[in-house]
């Protein structure tokens, strides 16, 4: 009798599915800040894995089918979204071999690698138990090439510029508006009565806002962030 022939679809196994950052995934960082060594990462490692790797995990995947249904121009997977836990500690006078703070990106998409521009999610322990989160986005410490260009198009369309950094829905979410490190004088080729020379001066472009530990915890975090990209899109898509 001839073998039944079995016939198997090539389909990614469904990802799991975020539900929030777990109160284990703080208490490691916690304990990590306090034992940044190699020795306390190893016992712990399993726990690294289970309560924050993988959770970061879920969360990008599942900001991938909200980005998308947003329409969003941003990256999100794995691959380019998480950074590794280990520092480069080859030309810093701190030898902590890890971070304690979690940064997730979402770089707009098409940018080349040295005009990094998009949106991120950061958080670290702060006190005895709690956790500093915070959302934002922007071109953070742009090269200088992409730096001069950034200048160039905010020199002739500065009222542009100046209408996204004041527009309601930005600074509803983000009231500070945009923020950066700045220079003294204006930067080369740039006159000091520019009526842009505020952002002119600027290094980088920057904004941001704090959210709750309980908001990491949520599995709403996903439509929060969805709400807080998109008022910031309009600014990244000017910086492209």
């Amino acid at each position: 009798m001839a073998k039944k022939k079995e016939f198997f679809l090539d389909v990614a196994p469904p990802h799991a599915e975020f539900e929030g950052f777990p109160t284990q995934a703080f208490a490691f960082l916690h304990g990590l800040k306090k034992n940044n060594t190699k020795v306390w990462f190893d016992v712990h490692r399993d726990e690294y894995e289970e309560y924050l790797r993988e959770p970061s995990k879920a969360f990008v995947e599942t900001m991938a089918e909200h980005i998308k249904d947003a329409g969003l121009p941003l990256v999100a997977n794995p691959k380019r979204s998480l950074f590794r836990i280990n520092r480069d500690i080859r030309f810093s006078k701190d030898k902590s071999p890890y971070k304690t703070h979690i940064g997730i990106v979402f770089p707009v998409d098409g940018l080349k690698e040295d005009e990094w521009t998009g949106m991120y999610l950061g958080m670290e322990p702060e006190g005895k138990n709690g956790m500093r989160a915070y959302v934002g986005g922007g071109a953070h410490e742009p090269s200088s090439p992409y730096l001069k260009r950034l200048r160039e198009k905010i020199a002739k369309e500065y009222k542009t510029f100046d209408k996204l950094v004041t527009d309601k829905n930005f600074l509803k979410e983000y009231p500070n508006g945009v923020t950066g490190k700045s220079l003294i004088r204006p930067p080369k080729g740039f006159d000091e009565d520019h009526p842009a020379i505020k952002w002119l001066k600027m290094k980088d472009f920057g904004f941001g806002a704090d959210i709750t530990k309980e908001e990491l915890m949520s599995p709403k975090l996903p439509k929060l962030l969805i709400a807080k990209f998109t008022a910031g899109i309009k600014i990244l898509d000017y910086f492209k």
